[in-house]
């Protein structure tokens, strides 16, 4: 029982594959105060980029509405016209502005967890509705890390701010001294760098955040040890399917291997235990091809299979056992071996075109080397 309850504990680290399912469902590690800090950072540096081109465009407004006579402003039409004109070169001038803090806003989630989209997301969970798991998300470890975050971002904004703004306190007296065109440059100035100093605030608070979101995830993804064992099996497959596959292989390899046994030239046997076929074909072949082999019953299997087809079968123990050894199946036997094979294949060869009452006689001194003979 207490090990089944082990079993029950998520100690293991989340595998590969359960990473993948959980981003297949929309389950990916994701920090708002990522989000928030690369929205800002980015607005600021695009509002710097586009500083003069705004600087002109919000000029221009103010030029154009604070010139309008007093004819003109009882002029419906050509009021609703100044204003039409005015707001289009305004948005004229900050579409670049626009469209470019959306994209950021829309890479920004995917710098951790990548890009996901999933339709797990938009399906109804009855389990969100439940007052308890309502209350566990918010007085959980989750809404306390939430609560705190919050509660650090919001007094570090407001120190920023207030340090900002006691510095630059005399620059913000000084706009009533000055023109209408210096008081907008110095403000759209004053603007930009407080965005700056804010986000630079918030990667304090991002550098927190980021680990912590990362870590959370794989901690909410951990497994037990029987779920990890059960997704092997399922991967893998258990031992006994695929033993029951290695066998099935082994099964169609031997038929195949059996099939060339008639094209062979030669069995060389040791006399039951080990049976070896050979084909060579000068044309074809640069040395002799072991076509198959086989230990006991196959060895058996292969010279019935020889002896129905007439392929001649040679006895000779050490060779067989040595090509058996040391030659996979439609591949060369060893150079090593060279002589003694080339000594059977030529008795088999006078045999086919002896003569009744003229036929050569076996080969008995087939020289194997010392290292093919331990075998």
């Amino acid at each position: 029982m207490a090990e089944n309850n082990s079993d029950q504990e998520k100690t293991e680290q989340p595998t590969p594959k359960r990473l993948l399912d959980a981003k297949k469902k929309g389950q990916v590690p994701r920090s708002r105060e990522l989000n928030v800090s690369i929205a800002t950072l980015g607005g600021g540096v695009l509002f710097l980029i586009s500083l003069q081109q705004i600087n002109e465009a919000i000029t221009n407004v103010f030029h154009t509405s604070f010139s309008i006579s007093t004819r003109s402003m009882i002029n419906n039409a050509h009021l609703i016209q100044v204003i039409g004109d005015t707001s289009s070169e305004a948005l004229s001038s900050l579409s670049f502005l626009f469209g470019m803090l959306m994209v950021i806003i829309l890479v920004g989630p995917t710098l951790i967890g990548g890009w996901s989209f999933s339709t797990e997301a938009f399906k109804v969970k009855f389990s969100k509705l439940n007052p308890l798991n309502g209350f566990k998300r918010m007085f959980g470890i989750n809404g306390l890390v939430e609560l705190v975050k919050s509660v650090l971002k919001v007094t570090l904004i407001a120190l920023i701010a207030y340090a900002f703004f006691h510095i630059q306190q005399d620059d913000f007296i000084a706009l009533a001294n000055k023109n209408h065109d210096q008081a907008i440059t110095q403000s759209v100035q004053m603007v930009l760098a407080s965005f700056m100093f804010i986000a630079i605030g918030l990667i304090l608070i991002l550098a927190i955040d980021v680990p912590y979101q990362i870590w959370n995830h794989h901690k909410q993804l951990r497994m037990s040890v029987q779920e990890v064992k059960d997704e092997f099996k399922e991967t893998e497959g258990n031992p006994e399917s695929k033993a029951r596959v290695r066998n099935l292989q082994r099964e169609v390899a031997q038929r195949k291997m059996l099939q060339e046994v008639p094209n062979a030239d030669v069995v060389i046997v040791n006399p039951t235990h080990f049976s070896v076929a050979l084909r060579y074909d000068s044309e074809q072949d640069a040395a002799p091809i072991l076509v198959a082999k086989g230990a006991d019953h196959l060895a058996l299997k292969i010279r019935e299979i020889a002896t129905e087809h007439k392929v001649p079968v040679f006895t000779a123990p050490l060779l067989a056992r040595a090509i058996f050894h040391t030659t996979d199946v439609e591949h060369e036997v060893p150079s090593a071996l060279y002589v003694a094979v080339a000594k059977v294949l030529a008795y088999v060869f006078q045999l086919k075109t002896a003569k009744p009452g003229n036929y050569p006689q076996p080969p008995t001194e087939l020289l194997i080397p010392k290292e093919y003979q331990g075998y």
